[in-house]
């Protein structure tokens, strides 16, 4: 728990708290549910698991299962963090990319859960997920009062829910006396459960396709989303979205005023507040927790922040290296010794290859080998993220 002194004083709210899920060890609060699915499984005498993931939940089951020494399949998105692959590929999981959208990564894992008997460790899918998330309540109990706000980001919904569930179990126990009200926050590119709230209906609506920069919420179908909807009309709370700017904004505030790296979809349960207290919903003197999901750090926002800073030292050069190689290779076939020889034979042959498998096991170029030469393509991915850059320099 973080009193956010600076922050509150910036938006003009006197108890504002950050709940930093970052401190786990793979950075987000999906840790609590990939420890305990991870041990469910090897007890009941699996050997492998699956699980359908837009990254964190990924990321977390991946280290999990490698400390297990249990076999950990993945099926993502193609918008999926560049930072949160990273970790996947690093703990030696098998990930599969499985179109656009994480209803279709569901029904893979579905699909190979049942024909190859896996361990189905899909947040949507597995009840533990609830029960784990619910401890994230039962630790703001004991380091604080309860607050008379908890600000929840909100994709599939059930982290909204497991909140619920804890603080109703709290007071079933006679721990607490009263509970909080729920905020649950939505990219507008993707608001089928606050879509829901403003209408009245039980049930998220039908938004299309996902379009967000926060592709942790970015769920048009979200499997909790009643159970969502019902946490928040009985916490007597509210359900919101904001753009993807405000996101950012938010991200980069909360960085530079508390020490704190969020990534966009956590960044989230902050950039709603200034509305929210112009609406009149929250008073200045209320207690306020916002949910700090994970770090910035998994996401491809850093991408756009060190490119923002490439004519410095250290990272932001490094980036600059990685992008002149992309282009390269985008632009024909091509090896590490012409690359090294097309850059000038500015830095070692060995840091080529070392910037090389960087990209390689980041998913942003893939390998062959034709003859002694190993070539190299640029992926999807990796087009998706000159795209990027290209639209950045565009706004600068």
């Amino acid at each position: 728990m973080h009193k956010a002194n600076r922050l509150g004083d910036a938006l003009h709210l006197d108890n504002l708290l950050l709940k930093d899920e970052t401190r786990n060890p793979t950075n987000s609060f999906k840790d609590r549910s990939a420890s305990l699915i991870v041990s469910d499984a090897v007890g009941k005498g699996f050997d492998a698991l699956v699980c359908a993931t837009n990254g964190n939940q990924g990321a977390s089951l991946a280290a999990y299962s490698a400390a297990a020494n249990i076999a950990c399949h993945l099926v993502v998105p193609r918008a999926l963090d560049i930072g949160k692959l990273a970790q996947m590929i690093a703990y030696d999981a098998h990930v599969e990319e499985a179109n656009d959208s994480i209803e279709e990564a569901i029904d893979r894992a579905v699909r190979l859960a049942e024909e190859s008997h896996l361990y189905q460790a899909t947040t949507e899918l597995n009840p533990l997920t609830v029960e784990a998330l619910k401890t994230i309540p039962f630790e703001l109990h004991e380091q604080a009062p309860v607050p008379d706000w908890v600000i929840v980001a909100m994709g599939s919904g059930v982290t909204i829910h497991a909140v619920w569930k804890g603080y109703r179990e709290l007071e079933e126990m006679g721990a607490i006396v009263r509970k909080p009200r729920l905020v649950g926050v939505q990219a507008k590119g993707c608001a089928p459960i606050a879509e829901a709230f403003t209408r009245e209906e039980d049930s998220p609506v039908d938004v299309g396709k996902a379009e967000t920069v926060a592709a942790a919420i970015g769920v048009a179908k979200p499997i909790f989303g009643g159970a969502a909807l019902k946490a928040i009309r009985e916490s007597n709370g509210f359900a919101v979205s904001v753009a993807d700017e405000e996101m950012l904004m938010a991200e980069r505030e909360i960085a530079r005023l508390e020490g704190v790296y969020a990534e966009p979809a956590s960044a989230a349960t902050v950039a709603c507040l200034r509305r929210l207290q112009e609406d009149g919903v929250i008073r200045r003197n209320d207690s306020v927790v916002s949910l700090i999901t994970s770090s910035g750090l998994k996401t491809d926002d850093i991408l756009r922040s060190l490119s923002r800073r490439r004519k410095t030292v250290g990272l932001g050069a490094s980036l600059a290296t990685k992008e002149r190689i992309l282009r390269i290779v985008q632009s024909r076939k091509t090896y590490g010794y012409d690359l090294w020889e097309s850059m000038g034979k500015s830095m070692t042959l060995g840091a080529i290859y070392q910037h090389l498998a960087d990209l390689e096991n980041r998913g942003l170029v893939a390998s062959h080998t034709e003859g002694k030469r190993r070539y190299l393509e640029i992926t999807e991915r990796g087009r998706r993220v000159l795209g990027a850059l290209d639209e950045l320099q565009d706004l600068l």
